[in-house]
């Protein structure tokens, strides 16, 4: 008897099930689309290694009989301090694409960012969603009106916040990529784009820079005024690596700042992005909001991550390959996974709510052990 997706679903417990079994389930070039990263994949790979290079220092004895989860994010509650980072190309994992993760993010009570470069149109997934905590992500283009554009669709959608990318000033090189570029079907587009201006995609390398897309390289910091002007809703300001850079997003207005790499997929070469979050909670104290992504895996990352100081973390790859094996099922299933881990690695290490977590000394880097070596 052929196995259902259900009992397929039953037998993968882990994020690393999800992607061995996605892998096979897409193209090889939509699988080098989500799983490569830039030039070397120095980031990429160190991104994990930095967040396996952490211990958690667990207080036993404790009374962990109720635990509590749940956060607010920008004053939106949430079900836990997990949400969905923007990713594009959904259709490339699933039919339903970005609806499908939507979906899967509303139902699971989790915030969803939506990806500049989204194949589904915001009008589309407010139909089909109308629930739920949606930011959306923007780049600053050369032609501005379409960041602003997207930026006006969101907000009379109803989305909530407007989560800035600085990370991507021009293409970055991708080797994998650049050699079986991602390609989009004869029904398939970028619907988001093409939401707020008219374009021609090539559909076999989605990402040739065509006019007007192509990313400003003229910026300053004023250009989160710039946003700020055109919108009622709270900016983040995603891709901050140093307290410097934090520092000048809060300077300029923003009410949230995003420790992330890209997932290794900008320039390689930068640290990973759990060992620069300790220095931007630092910089900004409690003044804004801290977000991080990139190598996220299970839920013990995310207690390292809340830890050092993260208000949130969010996930990528993982919740493609959670679309790709199920569409929202999988997504849900992906998130469920996540939730269930962290909640046993409070309950392990001993603590009740996300402030215990933050409690100073309970994630370590594994050299804390040295000074106590008998010489």
């Amino acid at each position: 008897m052929e196995k259902t997706k259900n009992d397929l679903e039953e037998k993968l417990v882990c994020i690393d099930d999800f992607e061995k079994l996605a892998k096979n389930k897409v193209p090889q070039n939509a699988w080098n689309y989500i799983a490569t990263g830039s030039m070397n994949e120095i980031t990429l790979h160190e991104n994990r290694a930095a967040l396996n290079r952490l211990k958690i220092r667990p207080s036993f004895l404790r009374d962990v009989s109720k635990r509590e989860l749940s956060t607010t994010l920008l004053g939106q509650r949430v079900k836990c301090p997990i949400g969905v980072s923007p990713t594009s190309l959904h259709c490339l994992m699933h039919p339903e694409g970005e609806i499908a993760t939507a979906r899967a993010a509303a139902e699971f009570g989790v915030c969803y960012t939506q990806s500049n470069f989204s194949t589904s149109a915001v009008k589309d997934i407010v139909e089909a969603v109308p629930h739920g905590v949606k930011w959306v992500q923007v780049f600053c283009f050369e032609n501005f009106s379409i960041t602003e554009n997207l930026i006006k669709v969101a907000e009379r959608n109803g989305y909530q916040a407007v989560v800035f990318t600085i990370d991507h000033t021009t293409k970055p090189i991708n080797w994998k990529q650049d050699a079986n570029p991602p390609a989009l079907s004869s029904h398939q587009s970028m619907k988001s784009i093409e939401e707020v201006v008219t374009v021609q995609f090539d559909k076999n390398d989605v990402y040739a820079t065509m006019k007007g897309l192509k990313p400003e390289t003229r910026l300053s910091w004023d250009v989160i005024d710039k946003i700020r002007s055109q919108t009622n809703l709270p900016v983040v300001v995603k891709g901050i690596l140093t307290a410097e850079d934090a520092l000048l997003a809060v300077h300029h207005g923003a009410k949230g700042v995003w420790v992330s790499n890209h997932g290794g997929r900008s320039l390689d070469g930068t640290p990973a992005a759990i060992e620069v979050l300790p220095e931007v909670v630092a910089a900004v104290g409690e003044s804004v909001e801290v977000y991080m992504d990139s190598g996220i895996r299970n839920g013990a990352d995310v207690f390292k991550a809340i830890a050092l100081g993260a208000t949130a973390v969010f996930v990528g790859r993982p919740i493609l390959w959670g679309l790709a094996c199920n569409g929202s099922k999988g997504v849900e299933r992906v998130l469920e996974i996540l939730l269930k881990e962290l909640d046993t690695t409070m309950a392990m290490s001993g603590c009740q709510c996300l402030e215990d977590i933050r409690r100073k000394g309970k994630v370590v880097h594994k050299s804390y052990w040295k000074k106590f070596l008998v010489h």
